[in-house]
């Protein structure tokens, strides 16, 4: 497979993507920093499928999703600097790279984005459920957080294979 390497400027949507994830990690940082003090030795650490916690642990345990999603934030914006190395399931050309580089670093932006936002909601519930103003993460979430992965994948998928 030919790898073209072009380097492309980003549009307004690219621009406020990348400021909702960094958003989304303020807040994943943040919530953890606000509430540290107050919340009890041991909170909900495992959701169920239903959104109710069925695992606990030490409070220190807060900080977790904050590490493991800043890791994966600057994993996948180091990554999404470099489209040519990609996996891709058509023949990259001169005449196509442009196009599918765009759409492939939009979509790992997007996920990005959503990933953040969706710790930094869990990070959110944690902390309500620990303080009992909140049972876990609701019904909804599990259904909702699998339609926004997939459904984004799904998205850009068909937009490379469209034309």
């Amino acid at each position: 497979m030919l790898k073209v390497n072009i380097k492309k400027e980003k549009n307004l949507v690219d621009i406020l993507t990348i400021i909702i994830g960094v958003l989304g990690l303020i807040v994943l940082i943040g919530l953890p920093l606000f509430y540290f003090d107050n919340l009890p030795e041991r909170i909900p650490i495992h959701f169920g499928i239903n959104g109710q916690p069925d695992g606990f642990g030490d409070k220190g345990m807060i900080w977790l999703l904050p590490i493991i999603g800043v890791a994966m934030y600057f994993g996948f914006f180091w990554l999404n600097k470099f489209p040519h190395l990609f996996n891709y399931s058509q023949q990259i050309s001169e005449e196509n790279a442009e196009r599918l580089y765009t759409i492939n670093t939009r979509m790992i932006r997007t996920l990005n984005a959503i990933i953040s936002c969706i710790f930094a909601y869990i990070n959110y519930s944690i902390i309500q459920s620990a303080l009992g103003k909140q049972n876990g993460l609701g019904a909804w979430f599990f259904p909702v957080f699998i339609l926004l992965i997939f459904g984004t994948i799904g998205y850009f998928l068909y937009k490379t294979h469209k034309n």
